[in-house]
């Protein structure tokens, strides 16, 4: 199956549908089950080169997936230049290093929308 044959309109309700799951569960501070180093805490992440080097793909994908619901929703995406993006999330990782490597970069995400 390829993208060109899913229905725009089902495809669409879902898209629109996890936007609005990614931000209840920001609101309501939910758990997310979140997958790969994302779910792993800041000072995890920033421990070793390997982790960083997993971590900045991971963040790179992240961002990919948002900035995908985003587009398909509607809603506008952040105008960050790509090599800053790790840098930001690294800052925010600075400033609590006990937060989850997801968080610090959905954070990073959401204050690059302002």
């Amino acid at each position: 199956m390829t993208w060109s044959m899913i229905k725009p309109s089902p495809f669409a309700s879902i898209v629109l549908g996890a936007s609005v799951c990614i931000a209840s569960a920001q609101d309501a501070k939910v758990s997310v089950d979140m997958i790969g180093v994302g779910s792993m805490s800041c000072a995890h992440w920033r421990s070793t080169e390997e982790h960083l080097l997993e971590g900045t793909v991971w963040i790179h994908g992240f961002w990919t997936g948002l900035n995908y619901v985003a587009a398909a929703s509607g809603q506008t995406q952040p105008r960050i230049n790509v090599s800053s993006i790790v840098a930001e999330v690294e800052k925010a990782c600075a400033r609590k290093t006990s937060q989850t490597l997801a968080s610090a970069a959905w954070t990073t995400y959401l204050g690059a929308k302002r």
